[in-house]
């Protein structure tokens, strides 16, 4: 049996040109597929639920953030270790200064530019999503 899921992603973006990426906690890893503990918000969108409602779910759900507009800058494909081909949805949103409260899957965040150097301690996938929005 072939196994599909989509996920949806957010590039939250600060007034000074920073993404938020968040730090997953050693718990969090253990069920990933992903080696990286860098992951920027979203999640997996369930059965009949529209993309950006689910968006919107994943971004409060893991940051404490609400946002109602969102861009759809760029997709792709994975296949993941399990079997699992993962179609992924990156959208950019602005950040209105909300207070960060993360949820139980990440125990830090950090806001990172282009021009940071701890962006090249990132996965590929992150720097990509990063320089995509920012142009």
């Amino acid at each position: 049996m072939n196994n599909i899921a989509v996920a949806a992603k957010c590039a939250l973006v600060s007034d000074n040109e920073k993404v938020l990426i968040l730090q997953k906690t050693p718990e969090e890893m253990k069920g990933d597929a992903s080696k990286s503990s860098y992951d920027l918000p979203g999640g997996r969108i369930k059965y009949g639920e529209e993309i950006e409602v689910a968006l919107r779910r994943e971004l409060e759900e893991e940051t404490g953030v609400l946002c109602d507009d969102f861009e759809l800058k760029t997709a792709w494909s994975v296949m993941r270790p399990d079997g699992v081909q993962l179609h992924i949805l990156l959208y950019k949103a602005d950040y209105n200064s909300q207070p960060i409260h993360l949820s139980s899957e990440h125990d830090g965040y950090q806001w990172v530019g282009l021009e940071d150097e701890r962006i090249s301690t990132m996965p590929s996938w992150i720097t990509q999503a990063v320089t995509k929005v920012m142009k």
